[in-house]
């Protein structure tokens, strides 16, 4: 007979929402029992109040001495989660393939004490005891927790470094002297939208969708027109960096809804890569490729992830285009 465990994924999902909203002033979003995908919530990041975009899965147990705690006697600075072998062959691969961070929250229920451990790190699977999950005592989950989330495998965090890139003449040549700025642009986007995949393929992000939403943005009429002509020359700019730069810039969320009907919650947001674009006939200077983003986050955690490119700049003042 299966032991009924009811309170203690309650007492999990309640202080994992107290630590995550009401300490550190972060999203969390608990999926149904039933979707048994191997994560049982989600964590929405976001900064003076305002969602970053990023966002990360947890997996949530919580027992006492008599249950999942593991006291690990040849590591006194960590004790493990015993969830069975069984359990982690099955659900291991479903954490790998999920395209963000997902992490294992441990509560312990008498003192509503919690832990955290990276799933998709192996140091956190044991090569002697195949059931359990390693959980190192100073991972205590809190207010703090978050900074430290930096480092976890699958997410794409703000880079400090701005790399630097360089440019060939030839790169840059589909603009004609002898024929109109738009004119030329537009025959390079056409081309672009229609070129193989990896002529669009981000090695972070994986594919990038060229299409009208670009063209539309860059070129709406009330842009004001040394913008737009500075967007319409770094087309072949735009096309590079996206094809190379592997940092990858928060800038921000428009919204985020959540479907009542399936509980699936869709994420748009507006991310950005950034180069030091070293010319050959001029100096050096910082381009930026907005990209727009779409996620889909189903109920399961599983993830349909599309990005458009959206516009290039040069920053010629604080302000973004």
């Amino acid at each position: 007979m299966k032991n009924d465990t009811r309170m203690q994924d309650a007492m999990g999902t309640s202080v994992t929402r107290i630590i995550t909203q009401g300490n550190a002033g972060h999203g969390f979003q608990d999926f149904a029992a039933s979707n048994d995908n191997g994560v049982d919530g989600m964590i929405i990041l976001r900064k003076n109040g305002v969602d970053t975009g990023e966002i990360l899965f947890v997996q949530i147990k919580c027992g006492g001495d008599s249950g999942y705690f593991v006291k690990a006697k040849k590591r006194p600075d960590e004790f493990g989660v015993k969830v069975g072998k069984k359990y982690i062959d099955e659900h291991r691969p479903r954490w790998n393939r999920i395209s963000a961070p997902v992490i294992l929250i441990y509560v312990d229920y008498n003192s509503q004490k919690a832990w955290w451990a990276d799933l998709k790190e192996e140091l956190s699977y044991s090569s002697t005891n195949k059931g359990i999950i390693r959980v190192k005592e100073r991972q205590r989950f809190g207010q703090h927790s978050f900074g430290e989330f930096r480092g976890l495998k699958g997410r794409v965090f703000i880079s400090p470094e701005i790399e630097t890139m360089s440019i060939l003449s030839n790169e840059l040549n589909y603009i004609k002297v002898n024929k109109p700025i738009k004119e030329c642009a537009k025959q390079f986007y056409k081309g672009w939208i229609n070129a193989d995949i990896k002529e669009r393929q981000n090695p972070v992000l994986g594919e990038i969708i060229v299409s009208r939403v670009g063209w539309r943005h860059i070129t709406r009429t009330d842009r004001k027109q040394e913008r737009l002509v500075n967007s319409l020359q770094l087309l072949s700019v735009a096309q590079k960096i996206i094809m190379n730069s592997k940092n990858v810039y928060s800038i921000r969320q428009v919204n985020s809804i959540l479907n009542s009907t399936d509980k699936s919650r869709i994420i748009t947001d507006y991310i950005a890569l950034k180069n030091n674009i070293s010319f050959p006939s001029r100096q050096t200077s910082l381009i930026q490729v907005i990209l727009k983003r779409k996620r889909k986050i189903a109920s399961d955690g599983a993830i349909d992830t599309k990005i458009w490119f959206y516009s290039v700049y040069e920053p010629l003042s604080q302000k973004t285009n």
